[in-house]
């Protein structure tokens, strides 16, 4: 790639866009992973049956990227889901470009 290109793209690129494109995973893979596995049963049994809600309330537990990968893996033991380190990393990704939107 072009040197002057990727500092154009560097400098115009919102942060949080660059950030959610660093982070490992694949999108929708963990959107497959999180809606076949108990999170997306544990969450409506949660909300009363809408489990987005846990991720855009205003007091949510969540505030941070850091928060979010230690949330997923509390999660993921706590149900015994079994992600391995890239099923966790699929699902940290798709629900921060779907819900977070991190950019730390």
């Amino acid at each position: 790639m072009n040197i002057k290109l990727l500092a154009v793209l560097v400098f115009t690129l919102p942060a949080n866009v660059m950030a959610s494109a660093l982070l490992p995973g694949d999108v929708e893979n963990g959107k497959k992973l999180h809606d076949n596995n108990s999170c997306l049963s544990c969450h409506k049994q949660m909300t009363g049956g809408n489990p987005d809600t846990l991720y855009t309330r205003s007091d949510r537990r969540v505030s941070s990227l850091g928060g979010l990968i230690k949330q997923v893996n509390g999660c993921n033991s706590m149900q015994k889901v079994g992600l391995d380190e890239n099923g966790v990393n699929d699902v940290v990704r798709y629900l921060n470009e779907s819900f977070y939107k991190f950019s730390d």
